[in-house]
């Protein structure tokens, strides 16, 4: 390189050089340092900083990802069960892309104009779409993005589900949170008389997995039915509400084999 190449290299670096350490990874590993205590923990605050980078690319999915008429929703991930005294801030959130409105929706509003039945074919799509994508909507999620109350919301989850005969893949309904009594006795019913969990998963178009798990469940329960609804909440790792399900549903179908707290139950 000539001594003229050079000084146009040096030239360039003197001038431009600064923006190139003027990135938001330097702005904020130097808040850590600055702010926080890392200025002898250099390497640690490139780490933390870099980690907290790649959350927030996850979190935010490039614009072709996202259509017009969909939105970004942080939700539950489907295999982050619930357990006793856990709190929603303990539990792992993933970003998931939802259609709000489809070009069918918009087609179908033009023709027939009839709101009500579009906001159930709404509600499951959204509930579709996040499990495809490895997460779980809870009615709280629904109400918030579609603007309806949980009641609301409940009622035509449950409608849905009896004309179905279809469990959606609901944060209650997947993760065990909230009540599903109708459907977990249903396939206790089927257990009972005797239906293996493949069966079973054939005959009411429910995934296996969780055939299997509410029987596993309802088994465990039924060990420590003797017990008061917290011990087994705790022992079991599910939730109250979900405890007394399992009981209720042990005292129809094996009240011989058991002694219940009905005190806890009720």
């Amino acid at each position: 390189m000539t001594d003229k190449g050079m000084l146009k290299r040096e030239y360039a670096k003197n001038i431009y050089g600064p923006l190139q350490e003027r990135t938001l990874r330097n702005v904020l590993i130097k808040k850590l340092i600055d702010g926080y205590g890392y200025s002898d923990k250099l390497e640690i605050a490139k780490l933390l900083v870099d980690d907290f980078l790649d959350t927030l690319d996850r979190s935010s999915p490039s614009v072709d990802r996202v259509k017009p008429g969909q939105m970004v929703w942080i939700a539950r991930s489907d295999k982050d069960k619930q357990g006793y005294g856990k709190k929603s801030a303990d539990t792992e959130a993933k970003v998931a892309v939802l259609s709000l409105v489809t070009e069918e929706d918009t087609d179908m509003l033009a023709k027939e104009g009839k709101i009500k039945k579009m906001k159930g074919k709404r509600m499951v799509r959204l509930i579709n779409e996040a499990k495809q994508q490895g997460m779980v909507l809870s009615l709280a999620d629904l109400s918030a993005i579609m603007l309806l109350a949980p009641a609301t919301l409940s009622k035509c989850t449950r409608k849905y589900q009896e004309e179905t005969r279809k469990l959606l893949p609901t944060a209650g309904n997947v993760l065990d949170i909230g009540r599903g009594i109708t459907h977990k006795r249903d396939l206790v019913e089927l257990y009972v008389k005797g239906y293996n969990p493949l069966e079973i998963s054939r005959m009411t178009d429910h995934e296996l997995e969780n055939v299997e798990t509410y029987i596993e469940d309802m088994e465990r329960v039924k060990i420590l039915a003797s017990k008061d609804v917290q011990t087994i909440s705790r022992l079991t790792g599910l939730s109250i509400s979900l405890a007394k399900e399992y009981l209720e549903i042990i005292m129809t179908y094996y009240p011989e084999s058991i002694q219940l707290n009905r005190k806890e139950v009720i």
